[in-house]
């Protein structure tokens, strides 16, 4: 980053300096409004297990994977969600099924919208992107086949079976035989979580439908951080705009980094300077990564001031309603 932009610094921090704050004020909203988005498919899958957790706390579970990775750089978001579950009731596999369920959604949805976005838009990503049009597409490949796995291992019995197998001819004959097992029952949970949506198809339409509302929340924020610096989008249209931040999206996924970090700035800047030019790029992604990163963490870190409050509730509820102990109850031991 410091090398493609150490000639423009003083030009994006002067865009930055005329940022329209009223523009930004609705990129952070639009930022956030992912956050309750999410939180709507949660409280939609907790429901469809015959749990009862408000929406309120769903959207505290929501925050918690933009709180959790920042703070642990994403190791701690799914640990952090089945426990805050496992508080509210939920079996801690059942929570492991209900929290990989909006991912298994995310994932998918990313793809498609990369599939139906270069399907329409090709010649632009061909004419803008074509020394990387190879490393894109198999970006997009490698992300096919993980969603497949995923929604193989989910929805079809052979295919389960088949994954067991290979775990048991693999890490069950080394010393991990433990954590084989314990795999294989978080596998069995998860295909029995999502099982009940992917074979009712209304369900998987309607939360398809608003993971795709929640996912443009997000795409359109950087053809608006754009204007909001100063700039314009210069003859592209707002469909070839949504085209590079799928593949931004898309991208991201398979670049091995921790919590992401990193690797969205250097893929973000470099796509859009491909297109809107080094100094466009550079002050939009600034303003892209507050609107949807560093802003959201500061609403999260309230969020998990109520989950502080939530669980010091609970832990009191529990402490007095736990029997005191036998010894104290054992009248006729004492003489």
């Amino acid at each position: 980053l410091y090398k493609m932009f150490k000639d423009s610094y003083k030009d994006i921090f002067d865009n930055l300096a005329d940022t329209n704050m009223l523009i930004f004020a609705g990129m952070v909203m639009l930022g956030n409004a992912y956050y309750f988005i999410d939180a709507f498919v949660y409280y939609k899958i907790i429901a469809k297990d015959g749990y009862d957790v408000s929406y309120f706390k769903c959207v505290t579970i929501a925050y918690m994977s933009i709180f959790f990775n920042v703070t642990s750089f994403g190791a701690g978001i799914k640990p952090a969600q089945v426990l805050y579950l496992h508080k509210q009731g939920i079996d801690p596999g059942k929570g492991c099924g209900i929290t990989m369920m909006p991912y298994i959604f995310h994932k998918t949805l990313i793809v498609v919208y990369a599939i139906v976005l270069l399907l329409i838009n090709n010649m632009f990503v061909f004419n803008n992107f074509s020394d990387t049009f190879g490393y894109i597409y198999a970006g997009v490949g490698l992300s096919i086949l993980v969603i497949i796995f995923m929604i193989l291992l989910c929805a079809s019995t052979w295919f389960h079976k088949l994954v067991c197998k290979i775990l048991d001819w693999t890490i069950g004959r080394t010393r991990f035989k433990d954590m084989n097992e314990n795999i294989k029952i978080q596998i069995g949970v998860l295909r029995e979580s999502t099982i009940k949506v992917i074979h009712k198809p209304k369900a998987w339409i309607v939360l398809t439908a608003i993971n795709a509302v929640k996912m443009t929340c997000w795409y359109i924020i950087p053809a608006i951080a754009i204007y909001a610096a100063g700039g314009n989008l210069g003859g592209v249209t707002i469909s070839e705009a949504l085209t590079v931040t799928s593949l931004m999206q898309l991208l991201i996924g398979v670049v091995p980094t921790s919590g992401g970090v990193g690797s969205l700035e250097v893929v973000f800047s470099l796509l859009f300077a491909a297109v809107f030019g080094k100094i466009t790029a550079g002050s939009s992604m600034i303003l892209y990564r507050l609107s949807t990163y560093y802003v959201p963490f500061l609403f999260s870190v309230v969020m998990m001031i109520f989950v502080g409050r939530d669980l010091k509730k609970i832990k009191k509820r529990e402490k007095e309603n736990t029997p005191p102990p036998k010894e104290l109850l054992d009248f006729d031991s004492i003489k």
